[in-house]
């Protein structure tokens, strides 16, 4: 990304088409031009025709015309080759053109015209864009090391100058990878030629996009303390601190851009957003509601609002949200699937499935990703085949995309076809892997892995995974998935050893942690050591529903039968009625010596079965049914003596 957003438009296009032609033409020789002799004044030339001529070629490129435009600044040369202003501007209107060596030439021979003057920084400049187009970034960098020189010395104290030299220089320096030698051509720049701190800003902003926020941090800072007015770098630097999970200082980011802007939708919804991950609902309704009134009309600002509910597991909040865009625009495709998601969280299977489907055909990749949300939820409530018709069209539109092929195979392998889903998977293995699609990688594994269990092929999915893990070792994911494998395949000390490398490699891994301890739980063993992991599970991932599950599994098993029922209960709510973590609230109410809560919760669990592996619910169901029968048997009769 360009670190010079404030320079002029021409300037971009002109190394954008030069990046084009350069790529399309061979390079230049990699040594340096002999120097060239500045032609002499013509016994002829006119001022005027110099002039008019010039006017006219500038008027040209303004139009977008470089050829007329490189035509009228060759004429007005003509009339005075001396000149080493009308080269420069001769240089560069070949350049517009296209004409890439003939503007090289032009550029040098300016610089012999007047090699200390502000034609040659043009030049030099010009130059060093040719050059880095050209892929040659030491000689880039000498060339304009040479105009950043004649720019700074042809300043007066306190005189503002061109800091694109500066700034160009500074993405050379970032494409090296030396960040360090980029921010500190962009601070000469603002020693030099006085320039704010836009280059800072947008060094920040490139490395923030590059998923580097710890280095993002010290241009960003320093970009608002050269100008605390530049509203783009706070909002930059709060994301910064959002990503580095610094709450206190992302907060006080948004802040300070909210003073500046008291109705910036960005800076409300930032707020909102920090306030529910404080579990202050209440402020964060608040800031919400002013993002709603500033935003605008329109889908859009309730859309961000409903996406931030859901990341905080919030999903009746989400819902209303989604709905009360949906009653302005009943259609928004957007809205709909965040409706959905929304109902999916709450297991209300059906519903979830009734919003995906109201997303129309026209609506693009929302479209397929509700097509294939609508199946897992159709799928979900026990309806396979309507599942599979659901997703139909969208495999009929794209037979070969990994997301729906992986829910199609998963489908079927939930409904007895395990050995057709591993087959499909392993082909579409293979197909993505010719074609180096890592990014679908996992799913298709994790797809594969499950479909290969349940067609009794344990050592085949745990192979797999092995070559998987083998062949990108630092990718949490596929250990992850490694690691679940290996548990249902009845190898519970392989899967934890597993997951202990994983959080060898991310020590705050949410899921690893919450494998290991709800692992120590449900033996009962190393409680402490499985609560402490829980707690730093639900750091990062306060309102995950099965971590808090398993933390008031701990807390029971450790017998704090109290904060167990708080816990439970709470996970429930996070959850929906999921079979498993309703079974262990009503072990929470029993223990607590509340037995009618107990037996609710139970029964609540028996009705609550979706598309949970048959084996899976025969096990849970015999242990509910059999802890029911226990509680409603009658009290043992004493024994006659």
């Amino acid at each position: 990304m360009s670190l010079s957003a404030s320079t002029r438009l021409g300037a971009g296009l002109l190394l954008a088409a030069i990046a084009v032609l350069a790529r399309a033409a061979p390079a230049a020789p990699p040594t340096a031009a002999a120097p060239l002799a500045c032609p002499g004044p013509r016994s002829d030339a006119t001022p005027r025709g110099a002039v008019s001529h010039y006017v006219e070629g500038r008027l040209a490129g303004l139009r977008g015309e470089h050829l007329a435009a490189a035509e009228e600044l060759g004429l007005a040369v003509a009339f005075d080759e001396g000149s080493a202003e009308l080269r420069a501007a001769w240089a560069a209107a070949l350049a517009e053109g296209g004409r890439i060596d003939a503007a090289e030439l032009e550029a040098r021979r300016a610089i012999a015209c007047d090699g200390a003057g502000r034609a040659a920084a043009s030049a030099h400049l010009l130059l060093g864009r040719i050059l880095v187009a050209r892929r040659q970034p030491e000689r880039a960098l000498d060339e304009l090391r040479a105009a950043m020189g004649l720019e700074a010395a042809r300043l007066e104290p306190g005189q503002r100058g061109d800091p694109e030299a500066w700034r160009l220089a500074a993405e050379v320096r970032l494409e090296l990878g030396d960040v360090a030698g980029a921010a500190a051509l962009l601070e000469a720049a603002v020693a030099d030629v006085g320039t704010d701190g836009g280059g800072l800003r947008e060094l920040g902003r490139t490395l923030l996009e590059r998923r580097e926020p710890s280095r993002a941090e010290q241009p960003l800072r320093r970009a608002v303390a050269l100008d605390v007015g530049d509203l783009e770098a706070w909002r930059l630097l709060a994301q910064v601190d959002e990503q580095l999970r610094r709450r206190a200082e992302a907060r006080a980011d948004w802040l300070a851009l909210l003073r500046l802007d008291p109705e910036s939708p960005d800076a409300l919804l930032g707020l909102g957003r920090l306030a529910l991950q404080d579990d202050d609902l209440e402020a964060g309704e608040e800031w919400f509601r002013r993002h709603l009134r500033v935003a605008g009309e329109g889908p859009e600002p309730r859309l961000r609002v409903a996406v931030e509910w859901l990341k905080v597991r919030r999903p009746e909040e989400a819902l209303r949200v989604a709905r009360e865009g949906l009653a302005v625009t009943p259609s928004e495709p957007r809205l709909l699937l965040v409706s959905g998601l929304a109902l999916e969280e709450l297991r209300r299977w059906r519903e979830a499935a009734a919003s995906f489907g109201a997303v129309a055909p026209g609506a693009g990749e929302t479209w397929f990703s509700a097509r294939a949300s609508m199946a897992e939820a159709l799928a979900r409530a026990g309806r396979p085949e309507e599942a599979l018709a659901a997703l139909a069209p969208a495999l009929a539109a794209r037979p070969g995309e990994p997301r729906l092929v992986t829910v199609q195979a998963g489908i079927w392998s939930r409904s007895g076809r395990a050995a057709e889903a591993a087959a499909k998977l392993g082909d579409l293995r293979e197909d993505r892997s010719r074609l180096g699609d890592e990014a679908s990688l996992v799913e298709i594994e994790e797809g594969l892995a499950d479909a290969l269990l349940r067609d009794g092929r344990a050592d085949e999915a745990v192979a797999g995974l092995r070559r998987a893990v083998d062949l990108h070792p630092t990718d949490g994911a596929l250990r992850f998935a490694l690691g679940a494998t290996l548990a249902r395949a009845g190898k519970a000390g392989e899967a934890d050893e597993q997951m202990r490398g994983l959080l060898a490699l991310e020590p705050e891994n949410a899921e690893a942690l919450n494998f290991v301890g709800y692992g120590y739980a449900e033996r009962g063993v190393r409680l402490d050591e499985a609560e402490a992991m829980l707690r730093r599970a639900l750091a990062s991932a306060p309102r995950r529903g099965h971590i808090v599950d398993s933390l008031g599994w701990v807390l029971l098993r450790k017998g704090d039968v109290p904060r167990a029922v708080e816990t439970l209960e709470l996970a429930v709510r996070l959850t929906g009625p999921d079979p498993a973590v309703l079974e262990h609230l009503g072990d929470a109410y029993r223990a607590a010596g509340r037995g009618v809560d107990a037996a609710s919760a139970w029964r609540r669990a028996l009705g609550s079965f979706g598309d949970e592996p048959p084996s899976e619910q025969l096990t849970l169901r015999g242990s509910l049914e059999r802890k029911l029968a226990g509680l409603a048997a009658p009290p043992p009769r004493p024994v006659a003596r």
